[in-house]
Formats: C-alpha cells, sequence, structure tokens
C-alpha cells in the first residue's frame, strides 16, 4: 500500500474516533505536538531502530506522558509503533489537520506576492477566494520579487496566477508566434 493511501486511512480513522469522542481539538493539538517532537531525527531513529517492542512503548509512552495528551492519541501512536507506522505521522498529522479544516469549513491556500500584502489587501483576497470556494480562507503568504507584479493564489489544488511575470511572458509567446 502507498504511503499515501496508508497515512489517508490512519488519519481518518483517528477523526473518527476523535470526532465520537467529541475530542477534535485537544487531538489535532496533541497529534501536532507529538508529530514534532517525533521529527527529532535522534527520536525517530530510537523508536523505528531495531530496540525491543517494550522498550520503543516506554518510551513513546514517556514522550506522550510530557504532552500530556489524550488517550485516543496515546493508544494510537502505540498501534503506528506496533505496526511500524510511526515514520508516517507527519502525513498523518497532515490529513488530519485537512479533515478539520473541512469540518471547519476552513481551506488553506497559499498566496505568492512581489511584495508584501497589506492587511486590506489580504482580506480582500481572502473574501475573493472565499466566495469562489465557498470557505473561509487561512493564507499562508510568500513573497517572491521576480513575481514583478500581482499575486498567484493556489487554493483547492487550483493555481489563480495573477503575475506580470507570467502576463509578460504571454505576450512574449504571441510576439514569437505572430499571433
Amino acid at each position: 500500500m502507498r504511503a499515501g493511501a496508508i497515512a489517508r486511512r490512519y488519519a481518518r480513522a483517528l477523526f473518527s474516533l476523535a470526532e465520537a469522542q467529541q475530542t477534535l481539538e485537544p487531538v489535532a493539538s496533541a497529534l501536532a505536538t507529538l508529530t514534532d517532537a517525533l521529527a527529532e531525527p535522534n527520536v525517530m531513529r530510537v523508536l523505528t531502530g531495531p530496540i525491543a517492542r517494550e522498550r520503543k512503548r516506554e518510551l513513546l509512552l514517556k514522550i506522550v506522558k510530557l504532552t500530556d495528551a489524550p488517550a485516543v492519541v496515546r493508544d494510537f501512536l502505540l498501534l503506528l509503533a506496533d505496526h511500524d507506522r510511526l515514520k508516517q505521522t507527519p502525513a498523518i498529522r497532515t490529513v488530519f489537520e485537512g479533515l478539520l479544516d473541512d469540518k471547519r469549513g476552513i481551506t488553506r491556500a497559499t498566496i505568492c506576492s512581489a511584495i508584501a500584502l497589506s492587511p486590506d489587501m489580504l482580506e480582500e483576497i481572502g473574501r475573493v477566494f472565499g466566495a469562489i470556494t465557498g470557505k473561509r480562507i487561512m493564507a499562508k503568504v510568500e513573497v517572491a520579487p521576480e513575481l514583478i507584479a500581482g499575486v498567484i493564489v493556489e487554493v483547492d489544488g487550483r493555481v489563480y496566477d495573477g503575475s506580470l511575470r507570467t502576463e509578460l511572458e504571454k505576450l512574449r509567446q504571441q510576439m514569437a508566434t505572430g499571433s
């Protein structure tokens, strides 16, 4: 089974459990914290290395205890460890957060701009794309001076390119082909 399919399956299972227990927010928070902790190379090397299963469980339980994670997260991580799936934790977190965003009516967007955008401009872009998607927009902003002017917005897997760089490239192509 592909890694992405594995992450989706586990994330959906955790999401269903958390939803049934009405603990989506604490589970999401704990999952984020624990994913960051497990991302440490030394920690992951120990937890995925050739040590006894009981020792892995002990170490994982100590890490989980430090974060005060809900029991469902503790049990989930132990299950991942038992099935040698701890390396999938970042992908599982991403899918889980996507499911939570869907439930909240949120979609994430990346806005790439030639210059830093004012709060008013960000709000306007969020409003426009919120109307397109029917969801509230949570934007990550990147500054890319090579765009010259304008913005490129990526939302829900679609790219809306309103940059001057792209317009100039289109014009160059039209002039080269004579159309």
